[in-house]
């Protein structure tokens, strides 16, 4: 198996020399702590088989530190995205010998990646119709964040259409609120939407919120799905990834 990589740019606290800095970053994400253990000793030496390894510290020109970091592939539990973020940024944040740390880039081995996106970006220009173009799309958020009933929304939906977007997505904040319930809304601008291609020909995604409990997401999104949504969005920093996760593995989504 591969093991995977990961890159970071760090700063060290005064008086901190660069290399022990990512020694301690690897050290506190694998098998070491900020303090001896009486834990790891000659009887338990298998311990240092699943240490981190600093593969390179290289100057960034700027005071700043690039380090690379080989972590072993045995620490990793196959599928649990969040334990994927535990290991490469987890507790480094709050690292007492750093003034401050940014995970820059992961690579990992196909084992760990999992089947990845279910559409990707060709898949979403067959759905648009942009196969052959090769240009950008263009999207935008509906404004005001919340307020619009579902009728609003839809029409603002629909001059968004016309006037030749290719996407069109709910606020992070507009999810399934009284004044604008999910499924109307769904049923209202997929109406408006179906207009609109009536007279362009063009069809225009529309991302609707389906953010909400991890023990609920799946059963919103089959929900949105039913009601004939033909793009869903996931606010992934308050979800988190394995809410997206759960979304992507889903054999009916």
């Amino acid at each position: 198996m591969n093991d995977v990589t990961a890159i970071y740019y760090y700063r060290p606290k005064a008086g901190v020399d660069a290399e022990f800095a990512a020694h301690a970053l690897c050290e506190e994400q694998t098998t070491g702590t900020w303090t001896d253990l009486s834990t790891v000793n000659e009887k338990t030496r298998y311990v240092h088989a699943l240490d981190g390894e600093v593969l390179e510290v290289t100057a960034a020109g700027d005071g700043g530190w690039f380090t690379k970091i080989r972590y072993p592939y045995e620490i990793f539990e196959a599928g649990n995205i969040p334990q994927y973020l535990s290991v490469n940024a987890g507790n480094l944040f709050g690292l007492g010998k750093l003034e401050t740390v940014r995970l820059t880039e992961i690579t990992l081995p196909r084992e760990l990646a999992g089947s990845g996106p279910k559409f990707g970006i060709e898949g979403v220009r067959r759905l648009v119709g942009t196969e052959t173009s090769g240009r950008p799309h263009v999207g935008t958020i509906i404004k005001p964040k919340v307020g619009l009933n579902p009728k609003d929304t839809a029409e603002v939906a629909y001059q968004a259409a016309m006037g030749g977007l290719d996407l069109i997505k709910d606020d992070e904040t507009l999810t399934n609120q009284p004044f604008c319930p999910l499924l109307e809304r769904v049923e209202e601008v997929m109406a408006a939407l179906d207009r609109a291609k009536d007279e362009t020909g063009k069809k225009v995604l529309y991302a609707v919120n389906v953010t909400t409990g991890g023990d609920r997401i799946v059963e919103c999104a089959h929900a949105a799905v039913k009601a004939g949504a033909n793009m869903l969005m996931v606010d992934v920093l308050t979800a988190g990834f394995s809410a997206v996760q759960a979304l992507a593995e889903d054999s009916f989504l």
